[in-house]
């Protein structure tokens, strides 16, 4: 693993593992996802690209302490890191977190979250309703700048994504999405009053999984779509 090059290394599949974890022995993070190359944390701290860090992970009542080095940071969103001077020891551990993340998939409930980005506040909060009613957890952002600062701390599994808002429109959001390392395969819907064919043409060429014209989509087919979505397969 030690020799593969770091665009090689960005070649192992990625598993989310949502868990705390410690940098240099003192500092907490947030983990997004996890492969046996690297993973993407959520720190506080300013870390430069090549900087060096000691990662401790949680796994089965133990701990696996790695070496890594940050391959890229984005203030406020987060850093990659690949792991590095691997012992045949920590490979070892490592798989087998991995091996325990995608074990019996259908006995461990894993509750799917979703970033609801829309304007209109009376709106939004009936569908944050819906979505909750159906064991969704719901994270609400009023426009694109909103949605951008709670993205990387929520992780979400999948986006509801309005087009037309002020500040940041959902258009910049979903080319910052696409253009990102860990949020480009992650699916979203756009729900948008404004369906004529050119704008769902844009949106399903710059990336979105669906488009549904708020004006005439109810609530029950919003909520089928969201799982058509969520139960494809991930991709690669």
């Amino acid at each position: 693993m030690d020799n593969q090059s770091p665009r090689e290394r960005r070649q192992f599949r990625r598993y989310p593992f949502r868990e705390d974890v410690l940098i240099d022995g003192i500092m907490q993070a947030s983990s997004i996802d996890i492969s046996e190359g690297g993973m993407y944390l959520c720190a506080v701290q300013q870390f430069n690209q090549g900087d060096a860090i000691d990662v401790t992970i949680p796994f089965r009542g133990e701990k696996i302490k790695v070496k890594a080095r940050v391959q890229y940071f984005q203030a406020g969103i987060g850093m990659g890191v690949m792991f590095i001077e691997l012992t045949e020891e920590q490979k070892a551990k490592l798989r087998g977190l991995i091996e325990s993340i995608t074990a019996e998939p259908d006995t461990i409930k894993i509750e799917k979250k979703i970033l609801l980005i829309e304007d209109n506040e009376k709106l939004r909060s009936q569908l944050k309703s819906r979505l909750s009613s159906e064991g969704f957890t719901v994270k609400e952002a009023s426009d694109g700048i909103d949605a951008m600062r709670s993205l990387a701390e929520f992780s979400p599994d999948l986006i509801i994504l309005d087009l037309f808002m002020e500040k940041m429109d959902g258009f910049k959001v979903l080319s910052i999405l696409k253009l990102h390392p860990i949020w480009k395969d992650l699916p979203v819907i756009v729900c948008s009053g404004r369906g004529t064919d050119d704008v769902i043409r844009k949106v399903i060429d710059a990336g979105a999984d669906e488009f549904l014209n708020k004006m005439v989509t109810s609530p029950t087919k919003l909520i089928q779509v969201t799982k058509a979505v969520l139960q494809r397969k991930p991709k690669d």
